[in-house]
C-alpha cells in the first residue's frame, strides 16, 4: 500500500469512496481492478485534496506508482479541471504519445477525444480533449496564442528532474502565469485590488494549478522555487533488481553490449532485455548485428526481436517496442535514454546499461556547439536500473565498474547550463518576456550565453537594435525549428526555392540516412554514388529524396541502395508537417529553383552563416565563427575534398572538431549574408 508524506509527516492513504453519481463511471470496468491495484490508489484521497488546497504541489513518487497516468484522471474525475483540460508535460515525445495511449484505454475513449496528445508535427487532440499529454516545447507553444494559458487550470510538470531546456523555461513563465490568474482572481471578486485600476472587471479567470513530479527531485530545492510549495512523498511498488558490474572497465562499450545481449539471451531465463545505448547510430549498428546472430541460436533457443526506441523513429516502429513478444521468442529493446523514465515497457526483466548518453554543450565563448558521448549521473544510473523492476524482480547488467558509478555526478547537469540559448530566447521574447536577463530562471546560465543568444538573434533579423521582437522574428517563432532553419525557410521566399528548402530541413532531421553494413560496404558505397552531389551533402540529401520519390518509398529500393528506411519514412512525415505550416503561414511551399540549386546552398548561409569555414593554407578549415580548426566527418560527401567555403550543419567532437552536413559555398556569400554581425565578430577575434 501506498503512503504520502507531507513535508516531514507521514499521513496514511485514504482509501478512496464514491459518491452516489458515481464520479468514475468514465473508466471502463475492466480497468478498475488493476488501477485499484496500483500503489498510488490508497493515496488519491491525500494527494487530490493536497492539490485542491495548495496553489503548487511537489509530488516525489517512486518509479511503478503510477503517479503519471493515475493522478490527471483522478484530478479530472474529482472536478479539478472545472471543465478545462489538464496539460500533463513530458520531456520527450515518445512518452507523451505512449503515456496518452494508456490513458486513453483506461478511461475509455478514443484517442484524441477526452485524452489526447500534442507533440511536434503530430497533434492527437480536439476541444474535447481534457487530459491532454504533450512535450514541454509544444505547451510553450501554446503559450505564444494564449499568454495565460486559459484553456488549462491545471499543469503537471512530469519528469521535472531531466532538468531540459524547456522545462526549466516552462517553470519561470508558469510561475508568472499563476500569479497574474491569481490577481485576476482576487480582481474578479474584488475591482479594488486591481493592480492597474480600469473601468471594466476582468473576465473570471480561476487560479492555475501546478504540479512538479518525478521519481528522483531534490523536492526542497523545487519547493523553495515555486513559493515553498507543499511536497508530497509517495511510496510506489519497485521489484528488486540485482545489479551487476563488470570488473574492469570496458574499452568498447558497443562491443560489450553486444556480448552481454546474447550472453543473455542463451543462459538466462525468459525475459525481455532492454539495452540502453548512447544515440541512433550505435542502436542502428547493434540492430544489424544481433539480428545477423538470430540464425547461429540452436534449434531449442527463443528467437530474438531486435526493436529500436528513439526519438526519431515513425511512431508505427515505436510502437514495436511496446508490444509483446511473439510466441517462442525473447525481445530486445535498444534504447537511448528516453525509456529511463514515464514510459513502461512490459516485459522487461533485464536491463543492459552502457553508461552513457549523448550531452549537447555549447561554448559561448567561441560559440560551438557539441554533441558528445558523456557518462550518465547515479540519478540517470538508478532510472535505468529500475526499469527491470516494474513488473517482476529483475537483474542490471552495469557494463561499467562499481567505482566507476561511484566517481558520476549525483544528476545531470541541467540543459540550460549547457546549450545554446537562441530558441528559447526566442521563444521568451514571442510570449512577452522582454527581460530575459531578468527572467525567473531556476538555475540562472551564465550571462554571456544569454547575450550570444540576443546577438545571434539579432544577427538573424529576428531583434531589432532595442532588443524587441521583429516582425521576423515573430514569424520565425511560429514554427517549431531552431531559429536557424526558421530564418533559411523565410528567405527561401527570396531565392524563389521553398520547396527544396523543406525537402533538406527535412532529411536533415534524422542522424543517418546512409549506412555500411561491415560486410558489404564496398557495395553500400557503390550505392550511394549515384546521389552523392559535388557540392556536398545538401544536394546529395536532394537527390535522395527525389529518387526516393520516384520509387513511392519503396523498402526493396531502400534495401538495395543501403538507405535507412525507417529515416525517410519519418523525413516524409516531417515534410508534410513543415509544408502544412507554410500554408497556414501564406508561404508557398510548391516554389522550387528547379535546377538552380545554387540558390538552396546561398539560402542556407542567411541562417547558418555562423556554420562557415574557409579553406586555409594547409589545407585545412579555419571556422569563421571562433577561428577554430575544423575536420569534415568521414561520413560527409565533403571528406576529403577542398573548396573555397564551406557550410555545416552540426560539430560534433570528438577527437576533434568535426562538422557535419557540410556543403561547398562561394566565399563572398557568406559576408552577404550578416555583414555587420561577422564585421564585428571577426573584430573581437
Amino acid at each position: 500500500m501506498a503512503t504520502v508524506t507531507m513535508g516531514k509527516a507521514p499521513l496514511p492513504g485514504f482509501p478512496v469512496t464514491y459518491s452516489k453519481k458515481g464520479r468514475r463511471d468514465h473508466a471502463p470496468k475492466r480497468h478498475e481492478t488493476s488501477r485499484r491495484q496500483l500503489p498510488i490508489y490508497s493515496a488519491r484521497s491525500a494527494i487530490v485534496d493536497a492539490i485542491r488546497c495548495s496553489p503548487t504541489v511537489v509530488i516525489v513518487g517512486e518509479t511503478g506508482s503510477g503517479k503519471t497516468t493515475q493522478i490527471p484522471q483522478y484530478l479530472f474525475e474529482e472536478g479539478l479541471a472545472h471543465q478545462k483540460a489538464i496539460a500533463v508535460t513530458q520531456p520527450r515525445r515518445v512518452a507523451a504519445v505512449s503515456l496518452a495511449r494508456r490513458v486513453s484505454e483506461e478511461v475509455g475513449t478514443p484517442l484524441g477525444r477526452k485524452v489526447g496528445y500534442t507533440v511536434r508535427f503530430d497533434d492527437k487532440s480536439s476541444n474535447a480533449t481534457r487530459i491532454k499529454y504533450l512535450t514541454d516545447g509544444m505547451l510553450i507553444r501554446e503559450l505564444l496564442s494564449d499568454k495565460l494559458l486559459s484553456r488549462y487550470n491545471c499543469v503537471i510538470l512530469d519528469e521535472a528532474h531531466e532538468r531540459t531546456l524547456r522545462t526549466d523555461i516552462l517553470f519561470g513563465m508558469l510561475k508568472d502565469i499563476q500569479k497574474q490568474r491569481q490577481q485576476m482572481a482576487a480582481a474578479a471578486m474584488d475591482p479594488s485590488l486591481l493592480v492597474e485600476q480600469s473601468a471594466t472587471t476582468p473576465p473570471r479567470v480561476r487560479e492555475l494549478k501546478i504540479v512538479v513530479m518525478s521519481a528522483t527531485l531534490d523536492a526542497e530545492r523545487f519547493s523553495a522555487y515555486f513559493n515553498h510549495a507543499q511536497i508530497l512523498y509517495i511510496a510506489g511498488r519497485q521489484y528488486p533488481v540485482r545489479i551487476f558490474n563488470t570488473l574492469e572497465p570496458q574499452s568498447d562499450y558497443l562491443d560489450a553490449a553486444m556480448i552481454t545481449t546474447l550472453q543473455i539471451h542463451t543462459e538466462e531465463p525468459p525475459g525481455d532485455i532492454l539495452l540502453f545505448l548512447a544515440g541512433q547510430e550505435d542502436i542502428e549498428s547493434l540492430e544489424r548485428l544481433l539480428n545477423g546472430s538470430r540464425d547461429k541460436f540452436g534449434p531449442d533457443a527463443l528467437d530474438l526481436q531486435v526493436c529500436p526506441l528513439y526519438a526519431a523513429l515513425p511512431p508505427a516502429q515505436q510502437a514495436q517496442a511496446f508490444a509483446p513478444a511473439p510466441s517462442g521468442s525473447r525481445k530486445v529493446i535498444l534504447a537511448t535514454n528516453i525509456a529511463e523514465t514515464s514510459i513502461t515497457l512490459p516485459g522487461i526483466r533485464y536491463v543492459v546499461d552502457t553508461g552513457v548518453h549523448k550531452v549537447r554543450g555549447y561554448n559561448s565563448k567561441i560559440g560551438i556547439e557539441s554533441l558528445l558521448v558523456s557518462p550518465v549521473s547515479k540519478s540517470s544510473a538508478r532510472q535505468r536500473t529500475g526499469r527491470a523492476g516494474r513488473e517482476a524482480p529483475g537483474f542490471c547488467y552495469r557494463l561499467y565498474t562499481e567505482p566507476s558509478f561511484d566517481k558520476l555526478e549525483e544528476d545531470s547537469v541541467p540543459e540550460i547550463l549547457r546549450c545554446n540559448l537562441a530558441a528559447a530566447v526566442l521563444q521568451l521574447k514571442a510570449a512577452g518576456v522582454n527581460d530575459v536577463l531578468g527572467f525567473d530562471y531556476m538555475d540562472r546560465p551564465p550571462k554571456l550565453a544569454l547575450l550570444r543568444a540576443l546577438e545571434q538573434l539579432y544577427a538573424l533579423g529576428a531583434l531589432n537594435d532595442q532588443g524587441n521582437l521583429t516582425d521576423l522574428g515573430k514569424w520565425m517563432a511560429e514554427f517549431p525549428l531552431d531559429p536557424c532553419y526558421s530564418k533559411v525557410l523565410y528567405q527561401s521566399q527570396v531565392f524563389q526555392c521553398t520547396s527544396e528548402v523543406i525537402d533538406v530541413i527535412a532529411l536533415l532531421s534524422v542522424d543517418t540516412l546512409f549506412f555500411s553494413p561491415m560486410d558489404k560496404r564496398d557495395q553500400a558505397a557503390e550505392a550511394h554514388k549515384k546521389f552523392v552531389s559535388t557540392e556536398g551533402d545538401h544536394l546529395t540529401y536532394l537527390n535522395l529524396q527525389k529518387a526516393y520519390l520516384e520509387t513511392q518509398g519503396s523498402h526493396v529500393w531502400c534495401h538495395e541502395n543501403f538507405i535507412n528506411h525507417r529515416g525517410m519514412k519519418y523525413v516524409q512525415d516531417v515534410r508534410k508537417q513543415l509544408r502544412r505550416v507554410c500554408s497556414r503561414v501564406k508561404v508557398d511551399p510548391n516554389t522550387s529553383c528547379g535546377v538552380d540549386v545554387d540558390k538552396v546552398l546561398q539560402c542556407f548561409v542567411t541562417g547558418f552563416f555562423h556554420h562557415t569555414a574557409l579553406l586555409q593554407p594547409d589545407g585545412n578549415y579555419k571556422s569563421v565563427i571562433g577561428s577554430q580548426i575544423v575536420y569534415i566527418h568521414p561520413s560527409s560527401s565533403m571528406f576529403g575534398k577542398r573548396h573555397e567555403a564551406i557550410i555545416y550543419n552540426e560539430l560534433v567532437f570528438t577527437s576533434r572538431l568535426f562538422i557535419r552536413g557540410v556543403s561547398a559555398i562561394q566565399a563572398n556569400w557568406i559576408p552577404e549574408s550578416a555583414p555587420g554581425y561577422l564585421n564585428r565578430m571577426v573584430d573581437r577575434q
